[in-house]
């Protein structure tokens, strides 16, 4: 990096809790690595990560520094300090902690420590509240109560989806100023196709076997299409609940019409959706979904519960309620039936996806650094 450039450039701080150089064969957050490689051309980044990177991986156009502890305080403690030798150098302006606990509570706590201003992104499970599949940070009052006092003290909120905004007000958020940016996704990497319906028609889930994404929903949806279509149901993901998914496809006695293909590298699913006439995703809840933007942007209709993305765009994609499978597979088939509405359906979706890029995603972060 140019210096004399840099120097010019707005400083932000950025913390995360994991998702750049983690996971299996490094993949990550890939959306979340590729927007701040994005936003790092025009800003002078600096990301405070709370997991361990794999050993090895590098980054390039922004810094990267570990503060990992298998103690939630000592880890807090490490980045405090980490974060206030780097501010000593740098000087940063901004701020920004990604998934409201711990990160946005920690950016709002250490924007107030050294007079920055704060941004937090709602993005998920930090919005949510499931206790029946115990999941969400809202389920606990006292996170609830540090969640909300984190809004109210940001200078700044983004949410993904309307969706999350909705659950947080229902769950008794103060109304404030929440800017809605979706993350986009790269355009060119899930290119648009125009195609015909295949016969068997091909559709595409993909997700983690878990109760939040309730793959129930899918595969009894699924029976319901199958026993009126040919057709073929591809499943790509791993998780605690594969051998119950695959159980459940026997019982259902649609285990020959379904590839299982486990988790696959980031840059295999292109293909994946290149080959697919629907996508079907049917979680509980959702931040966004990014596979439903991948979708339509690779020119596949999405059908599945109104949750995350497919809230906010109905008329972009055939949404039903959690858990109504029925409903879902009528929709399905009222689609397959006319291959106009599918063709008009896709086009709508595209056309959303091609302006709400990856590049207008760090375009509308830019602007929220920029504002005084």
């Amino acid at each position: 990096m140019n210096l004399a450039n840099a120097s010019k450039k707005k400083r932000i701080a950025m913390i995360i809790p994991g998702g750049i150089g983690t996971g299996s064969n490094n993949i990550g957050i890939p959306v979340l690595e590729r927007m701040i490689r994005l936003l790092a051309v025009d800003f002078e980044v600096t990301v405070f990560q709370l997991f361990k990177r794999n050993k090895g991986y590098q980054v390039e156009g922004f810094e990267l520094i570990d503060v990992y502890s298998s103690r939630p305080w000592l880890r807090a403690l490490k980045l405090f300090f980490a974060f206030r030798r780097v501010h000593r150098l740098r000087k940063f302006e901004v701020v920004h902690g990604f998934w409201i606990l711990p990160n946005g509570f920690l950016a709002v706590l250490l924007g107030k420590i050294f007079g920055l201003k704060s941004v937090v992104s709602i993005l998920g499970g930090d919005a949510i509240a499931l206790p029946e599949i115990n999941y969400g940070q809202l389920i606990r009052p006292f996170y609830r109560r540090v969640s909300f006092w984190t809004l109210t003290h940001a200078d700044e909120v983004t949410a993904l989806t309307r969706y999350l905004v909705h659950n947080l007000q229902s769950m008794g958020m103060r109304p404030r100023m929440i800017h809605i940016i979706p993350w986009g996704i790269d355009t060119n990497l899930f290119a648009f196709r125009e195609k015909q319906m295949q016969q068997p028609i091909h559709f595409l889930h993909i997700a983690n076997l878990h109760p939040v994404k309730d793959q129930e929903t899918l595969l009894r949806a699924f029976k319901i299409i199958a026993d009126q279509v040919e057709s073929h149901l591809t499943l790509i993901g791993e998780g605690v609940l594969e051998l119950r998914v695959k159980t459940l496809a026997r019982e259902l006695g649609i285990e020959n019409r379904i590839t299982f293909l486990g988790l696959l590298p980031y840059e295999a699913l292109p293909a994946y959706y290149a080959g697919a006439d629907i996508l079907l995703h049917t979680s509980r809840s959702e931040g966004q979904s990014e596979v439903v933007t991948e979708a339509m942007s690779s020119g596949v209709v999405v059908c599945g519960t109104k949750v995350g993305l497919i809230y906010d765009l109905e008329e972009y994609c055939a949404g039903v309620p959690v858990g109504d499978y029925t409903l879902l597979a009528e929709k399905v088939m009222m689609l397959v039936r006319d291959p106009d509405s599918m063709i008009l359906v896709r086009k709508r979706a595209y056309d959303w996806v091609r302006v709400h890029s990856i590049h207008w995603t760090t375009q509308q972060t830019g602007v929220l650094y920029n504002q005084q």
